[in-house]
């Protein structure tokens, strides 16, 4: 989608989610934004984040996604996880999802790290949460 903004927040590699002391320290964050180009094309450099834990066990590694755009009344909110992953198995949110929803929320290995397309219609429709 040409004329979006893609914004991302994550937990750094060791699984924790950054504070405000840490942010304002200049240390990683696990946030940031991405205008899209007119192709409808974005990029986020990061680190991968690791597993987070939580009330049920620990979660896979995700990053967490917001895409804004016009005709949008409300963000659409995704999330990326990382293809074999041993916690993929254990995570309840991404368990919950019917196997082809939990299909699109896959990044795909590439060249340069990984690659995660955003539809926002069709047979591949990404799958979003409400919040």
């Amino acid at each position: 989608m040409p004329d979006a903004l893609v914004e991302t927040w994550q937990a750094g590699p060791d699984g924790r989610f950054a504070s405000v002391d840490v942010a304002e320290s200049g240390q990683f964050r696990g946030f940031g934004r991405s205008a899209t180009d007119p192709s409808g094309h974005f990029e986020i450099l990061t680190l991968r984040p690791g597993p987070v834990a939580a009330a049920d066990g620990p979660s896979a590694p995700y990053i967490s996604v917001a895409v804004f755009a016009r005709g949008l009344l409300k963000p659409l909110v995704t999330r990326i996880y990382f293809p074999d992953h041993p916690e993929n198995e254990r995570d309840a949110l991404l368990n919950a999802l019917p196997a082809r929803a939990r299909a699109t929320l896959m990044a795909r290995p590439a060249a340069d790290g990984y690659r995660f397309d955003v539809r926002l219609q069709g047979d591949d429709e990404t799958a979003f949460f409400e919040l």
